[in-house]
């Protein structure tokens, strides 16, 4: 049931150059030609090239990263961009329809694109919507649609999870797909376990805002993790409970406890206590204690030395626990696992246009992959687990300092207010744009030069590494960016070639299918 690139119909516009090559491939232990049986996809959502390489200055490991470097055992990774357009509904008249247009009023949908020939010729190319009046969401993908493609290796419209535009047919996921074949599955994010990351693994729904639905989807599937946030810890309208299948279902899960090899759990020391191996599970549904995000939501703690200067919340768990608790779960089964960890909030800080806690949610997410680097070369081995680490989109559209000169006021926002924010943000009736730059590095621990272009979701491409069994298999699929790779290319020895993000799917599809 291979997916390919001419089912998505996708729209494929002349590029500069294609490859079927990778420059690290001259490392005979780069290319890892066996199947593996435990896949791992780490999605740091709404993070390109600029935000990650922003986090990297400021832990002063800029192609340092544990993923970025050649492991012991003399693996090396594979480095990509990814492009992440979605379909855009269209009229009769093949015109875009705006942004929560009914489907019924939609005469069929279109694939957004990326193409490096026409993105680099004018800079809001790649948020063209933030300035055209309908809305339309014409030039970028949202996470219900990313994560569709992602996991199910299908285009679909933005807000729709694993469902195809017309709402008349249903994906099947990389989650489904492992479990049919006997392996485990799991879900893990940072933020509420029903947004459209984490419900990207195993639900479908006409909407991704179906938080009740979806949660109930997923407690009703075969997963083995289910871990997120959502949790209530004082008494609340039903409304409140919808990210965790309303008041019923979510009074109803710490009756499970014990039941049928399931555990639920929800404190910090049941979390580390998982993470540990102590009285591993068969399933385990963790909500964390707290209502939205682990930390980025957090106000009134004492000060710190943070990115953002305040003290991190000591009562919930960060990913790297929890996705160690996960993977102790799912590595039960002898046949292998899948499984999608999120660090959702990512996301959330490029909307906000919060460098300093942008940055902290990053660190938390490269947290995660060093702990689940460590495990898989302690517990497992890159010869029988395939690890992919990337985004879905970028967020906010984060460009070094000078990119352009406002026509009023300084590169960055003077305060948080909304006024501030819009006014630090790219006109392009108003502001003069100079040069595409990347981020500024001013030292470990230091925020680097950069600018916000927007509080909303762009077409730039994002990165992706690749690292261990099956993941040659990206090179079969890869166009180039030339100009992508001249402005972000030297840390992470990236030569611009990028893919699209079904063949994520593709890739995995392979892998779990045992395909050579």
């Amino acid at each position: 049931m291979m997916h390919t690139l001419l089912r998505t119909t996708l729209v494929t516009s002349v590029i500069f150059a294609t490859s079927c090559v990778n420059h690290t491939e001259s490392d005979p232990k780069t290319t890892k030609t066996a199947t593996p049986k435990n896949i791992i996809l780490m999605i740091s959502d709404g993070n390109g090239f600029n935000g990650w390489l922003a986090t990297d200055y400021y832990q002063g490991l800029a192609g340092k990263q544990t993923y970025q470097v050649t492991r012991p055992d003399g693996t090396a990774p594979l480095v990509f961009g990814l492009a992440h357009n979605a379909l855009n509904l269209i009229d009769a008249q093949g015109l875009p329809l705006p942004k929560g247009t009914d489907v019924a009023k939609a005469a069929g949908a279109v694939t957004q694109g990326y193409d490096p020939t026409t993105r680099w010729t004018r800079f809001e190319n790649a948020m063209i919507n933030d300035y055209t009046a309908s809305g339309s969401y014409t030039s970028y993908t949202d996470s219900a649609a990313a994560g569709t493609a992602l996991m199910s290796g299908r285009k679909t419209s933005v807000g729709r999870i694993n469902m195809d535009w017309s709402n008349s047919e249903r994906f099947e996921t990389i989650a489904q797909l492992a479990m049919k074949e006997g392996l485990s599955a799991g879900t893990v994010t940072s933020v509420m376990i029903s947004h459209a990351t984490p419900a990207a693994a195993i639900a479908h729904n006409s909407s991704r805002n179906n938080y009740a639905d979806i949660f109930n989807e997923m407690l009703a599937s075969e997963l083995s993790v289910i871990m997120g946030a959502g949790h209530l810890t004082a008494p609340a309208e039903e409304k409140e409970y919808k990210y965790v299948g309303g008041e019923q279902t979510y009074k109803s899960l710490g009756n499970k406890n014990g039941r049928d090899g399931v555990s639920y759990i929800d404190s910090v020391a049941d979390f580390k206590a998982l993470a540990q191996g102590n009285n591993i599970p068969q399933r385990v549904i963790g909500i964390a204690q707290s209502g939205s995000t682990l930390q980025a939501g957090r106000a009134a703690l004492p000060d710190d030395n943070t990115p953002s200067g305040m003290a991190y919340n000591t009562n919930v768990p960060d990913l790297a626990t929890m996705s160690l608790g996960a993977l102790n779960v799912l590595e039960q089964d002898p046949d292998g696992f899948f499984v999608m960890i999120e660090g959702g909030a990512v996301d959330w800080m490029g909307h906000a246009n919060n460098m300093p806690r942008f940055i902290e949610e990053q660190i938390d997410f490269n947290k995660a992959v060093d702990a689940v680097i460590h495990w898989v070369e302690t517990h497992s081995s890159w010869d029988e687990t395939l690890l992919i680490i990337t985004s879905d989109h970028e967020c906010g559209g984060i460009w070094g300092e000078g990119t352009w000169t406002n026509s009023v006021g300084g590169f960055v926002a003077e305060d948080r207010s909304k006024a501030s924010l819009e006014t630090a943000r790219f006109h392009p009736e108003e502001d003069k744009f100079n040069a595409f730059l990347a981020v500024q590095n001013r030292g470990k621990g230091k925020i680097p030069g950069y600018q916000w272009a927007s509080r909303n979701h762009t077409n730039e491409l994002v990165p992706l590494w690749a690292i261990g069994a099956g993941s040659q298999r990206f090179n079969e699929f890869t166009r180039t960016d030339l100009k992508a790779a001249e402005l972000w290319g030297e840390h992470y020895k990236w030569d611009g070639n990028y893919v699209d993000n079904i063949v994520v799917f593709e890739v995995m599809e392979a892998a779990l299918l045992r395909k050579p």
